[in-house]
């Protein structure tokens, strides 16, 4: 936002679509936990950012009106839900607001998912009222536009379309998503910003109206433009357009830091205290196609703590874990991450089937008629239920899946009876649980879930997984089970990077993928600055110059014979820049010797910018190479067309995903005002965030080129501090190797069992890594003409 407000002074406005108050342990904290009046880290973090308005989600019930009513009264901006009503008919919140900006008097409008009503029924009775989202919307749009309101944007927690997770009929509660509604049936609406349904929409028009959604858990920000135009005293809209930039691949702002440190330290501390131990690891990454102990540690707290014939929960992370040693209640917190209290219903067998099979909707049959997964249903909506021995057979047409069903050992019919134990969510119904939706309630003491958890824990001391494991369903045919457990492991890797598992560091390394059989032999260059003929050194022996470098890394490909062994050039940028041969050409006769030695990639160097970015574009159309700079963005924070982020190279049989990094120093290393429209980001979430794409896209290896440098000890090895030390350390992901460059050093050390080289400079001496599925190894060549035939095509 810093980046946006500076490229757009006095033009921008910033707004939320709701649930913002519930979710990890720091709001927890701030809930539960912290006295009464401690500023809330989400509001402080929103005023640090100057929020101009946000709207009211259904999670911001979820520790009851008057704890919302405190947080909103520590806001510097409104919350809005103009369908938000007393019992007695005032509006329970604010409808609009009118802000200013660059002239133009624009209106904010505010509507929340009248389905908290269903999910929290006793937080709201007595004292909410939720309408229907659409006519409420009109009425507040025609207020704001007869007070003088120019522009009118509406922020709403509701998702696009589609139905409602409860039964809108049965319940006579308006629909839960109806942002597509409201954009084509409300005039006088220029943008609406819309939430709640966790998808990410850069830019869709629905009737003249723009519209969109970031990534739930700010992991995107959507960012609109409306171009306006005043004639005869009349504001008009004359364009508009959206898109989505990832806040992962920029730096944390000090004034967030600041303002939410309070609450980190006392929260990470809260989470971090030790509550009790287990001998063993205990892992959920199977749990929605095998029963796991984890799953069936949280069902049987819940039946036994509700005295239950039966009990259910979602497997809301694959992710989740105990690992053996401490257990903390972060770790608890990562295995049931909602805020949900335990009750206990009494249904029949007929609603346990109906139960069960709504469930198993969460699969599908793919087009070959294998198993899969339906990407419309979260896996939150796959319910586990223990106490009933089951098995779904997925081959089967939705609604006749449930093959198996016995409780006691005898088949479940119809009329039987059962008690079962369940979150308050799931109770009402939610998540197109419906058949639930008043069964009668037996149990009920508004015991949270995730408290019981930690109190169990604490109870025991030391939990076992024979303690709570009992086998009671399974998935047929046993062919699909493979197959969905591998759907299910790469959708968590692809999304791992939304989510975060409290802690006082930071995450785990990933574990490192198995090796391909097939060795990678990586050839690197750095900061060769133009240097295409040999230079003598303080000695006076000549070294490096173009011929005898491509004739070193011809004596270095001769050990790598395919189809045993596949080689890869990359370059740790500074192509261009220091010689009369080259800067006379502006570059070209480097880009045509690394064309000519098959560079498959090079970092973008501080001094590529040297002679401006048009002359830059003008050789990255020379070269048949990338070059990679994954961390420049423009100042407003969106992404640089032109430059590439990665690139996945073939080898043989092998895929290598190279991703590129420039120096975070480049605007004080190069002309300053080459450079003013960029920014150089901290590289190590965009590295980790990229090497967890590549990797699901199929590469075998994952090689880091960086222009960031540093310096060692004379052996290249030992006492290494810098910059790509720095990122080295900072990586979650596993990376196979680094090549870099900038600071003209020897480099030639390992990071927690990383490769990271740097051959000096100006062609002097290559880098050699060679990775085997057994491990690594790394040199650094010297280039000396004397000992070495010039390549006479160079």
């Amino acid at each position: 936002m810093d980046s946006v407000r500076a490229a757009n002074a006095g033009r921008v406005i910033l707004l939320d679509a709701g649930d913002l108050l519930q979710g990890n342990s720091a709001t927890y904290m701030a809930a539960r936990v912290a006295p009464a009046g401690t500023p809330h880290p989400v509001i402080a973090a929103m005023n640090a950012m100057q929020y101009d308005a946000a709207a009211i989600g259904n999670h911001e019930f979820n520790y009851g009106v008057p704890f919302l009513e405190g947080a909103i009264a520590q806001a510097r901006f409104p919350f809005l839900a103009t369908n938000a009503y007393r019992p007695d008919g005032r509006r329970a919140f604010g409808s609009f607001v009118i802000v200013e900006r660059a002239g133009v008097k624009v209106g904010i409008v505010g509507a929340t998912t009248p389905g908290a009503l269903v999910w929290d029924r006793e937080n709201l009775a007595g004292r909410i009222v939720l309408r229907d989202i659409v006519p409420e919307v009109r009425v507040a749009v025609g207020e704001a536009r007869a007070a003088g309101a120019e522009v009118v944007l509406v922020t709403m927690h509701s998702g696009l379309s589609g139905e409602s997770s409860y039964d809108t009929v049965a319940t006579a509660i308006p629909s839960e998503n109806v942002a597509a509604r409201v954009a084509r049936e409300v005039s006088g609406i220029d943008l609406i910003l819309y939430g709640h349904s966790h998808q990410e929409v850069a830019d869709t028009v629905i009737n003249g109206v723009l519209l969109m959604q970031p990534k739930n858990w700010a992991t995107s920000v959507a960012i609109a433009h409306l171009d306006v135009r005043r004639t005869a005293g009349r504001v008009t809209v004359t364009a508009k357009r959206s898109s989505l930039v990832q806040a992962a691949r920029h730096a944390e702002s000090p004034a967030v830091l600041a303002a939410t440190r309070p609450n980190h330290e006392a929260t990470i501390a809260w989470v971090t205290a030790p509550i009790g131990r287990t001998p063993v690891a205990w892992r959920a990454d199977s749990a929605r196609v095998a029963d796991t102990p984890l799953i069936d540690f949280i069902l049987e707290v819940e039946r036994r703590t509700a005295g239950a014939d039966l009990a259910s929960t979602a497997a809301f992370s694959l992710d989740a874990r105990l690992d053996s040693g401490v257990i903390t209640s972060a770790r608890l917190q990562a295995l049931y991450p909602y805020d949900n209290t335990l009750r206990a219903i009494r249904i029949s067998g007929r609603q346990l089937r109906e139960y069960l099979e709504q469930s198993a909707r969460y699969y599908a049959t793919a087009a070959d008629g294998s198993a899969s997964v339906d990407p419309s249903i979260p896996g939150f909506n796959f319910d586990i239920v223990s106490g009933a021995d089951y098995t779904l057979d997925v081959s089967r047409p939705v609604g006749q899946r449930v093959t198996r069903l016995e409780v006691t050992g005898k088949p479940v019919a119809p009329a039987d009876t059962f008690t079962m134990a369940l979150n308050n969510y799931r109770q009402t119904g939610g998540g197109g649980y419906t058949m639930l939706a008043g069964a009668p309630v037996v149990y009920d003491k508004q015991q949270e879930i995730r408290q019981l958890l930690v109190e169990e824990v604490r109870r025991r001391g030391t939990i076992l997984p024979q303690d709570y494991f009992q086998s009671n369903w399974r998935i047929e045919p046993a062919t699909a089970v493979g197959r969905l457990y591998e759907l299910l492991r790469r959708d968590a890797r692809e999304d791992a990077h939304a989510v975060g598992t409290p802690s006082a560091a930071r995450t785990p390394a990933a574990p490192r993928r198995p090796r391909p059989a097939t060795r990678l032999r990586i050839l690197g260059t750095n900061d060769f600055h133009g240097a295409l003929e040999p230079r003598p050194d303080a000695t006076d022996r000549r070294r490096g110059g173009a011929a005898y470098v491509a004739a070193a890394i011809s004596r270095a490909k001769e050990g790598c014979v395919a189809p045993a062994c596949e080689t890869i050039l990359l370059d740790g940028g500074d192509e261009f820049q220091g010689t009369p041969a080259s800067n006379l050409a502006f570059g070209r006769p480097v880009v045509q010797l690394f064309n000519q030695i098959g560079l498959a990639a090079g970092a973008l160097g501080n001094h590529e910018f040297d002679w401006g970015q048009d002359t830059l574009r003008a050789r990255m159309r020379d070269a048949r190479y990338r070059i990679l700079g994954a961390n420049v963005r423009y100042a407003d924070g969106r992404d640089v067309p032109w430059i590439r982020d990665d690139t996945l190279v073939t080898r043989g049989a092998l895929k290598i995903g190279v991703i590129g990094i420039a120096t975070v120093s480049t605007p004080s290393t190069t002309r300053a005002s080459n450079v003013a429209d960029l920014r150089f980001l901290e590289p190590a979430p965009i590295v980790d965030s990229l090497a967890r794409r590549l990797r699901a896209r199929g590469a075998d290896y994952v090689v880091v080129i960086a222009h960031a440098g540093a310096f060692c000890g004379r052996d290249g090895a030992s006492d290494c501090n810098g910059e790509i030390i720095e990122l080295a350390k900072a990586l979650h992901e596993p990376i196979d190797a680094i090549v870099s460059g900038h600071t003209h050093s020897l480099v030639d050390t390992d990071v927690g069992g990383v490769p990271v080289v740097q051959a000096r400079s100006s062609g002097t001496a290559i880098d050699v890594v060679d990775l085997e599925s057994t491990g690594s190894r790394h040199r650094v060549v010297d280039v000396l003409p004397d000992s070495l035939v010039a390549d006479p095509a160079v």
